[in-house]
């Protein structure tokens, strides 16, 4: 069965972050994965990363951007500060052992603002993409 691709275009400072292919949230949500304490340092590149819209375009907001002019970027800040860090975030490991977020930049980002050293994630490996794949 083929697999949907991604349905942005990718911009090149996130191609070794973004999946290329159409994946659904809900079915990552309900796989029974590894969960591990991460160093938020180990995950912190993530937030100089252009992941969030801005203005209605996607991929134009670093999470350290938000962080630096809260009241510029008000709803993404808003969004930060209401992230519940009692639940993890998502990483996939990839076939070079790299974690990359799939869900949850934003309570990574809280974390940070919070002075917290580690954070939990739930691992989806890399070989097991086919289980969040939208066909």
């Amino acid at each position: 069965m083929t697999r949907r691709p991604f349905p942005l275009a990718i911009p090149p400072e996130l191609t070794a972050y973004i999946l290329d292919l159409h994946w659904d949230l809900g079915l990552l949500h309900r796989l029974d994965l590894l969960t591990i304490s991460v160093r938020v340092a180990d995950l912190a590149h993530h937030l100089d990363r252009p992941f969030w819209q801005y203005d209605g375009r996607p991929f134009q907001l670093t999470p350290r951007q938000v962080a630096a002019d809260p009241a510029k970027y008000q709803d993404q800040y808003a969004r930060t500060l209401a992230a519940d860090l009692r639940h993890p975030l998502h990483v996939v490991r990839r076939w070079d052992g790299r974690l990359t977020i799939l869900d949850g930049v934003h309570r990574l980002l809280k974390a940070e603002l919070e002075g917290r050293t580690t954070v939990v994630v739930r691992v989806l490996p890399w070989e097991d993409l086919d289980e969040i794949a939208v066909r």
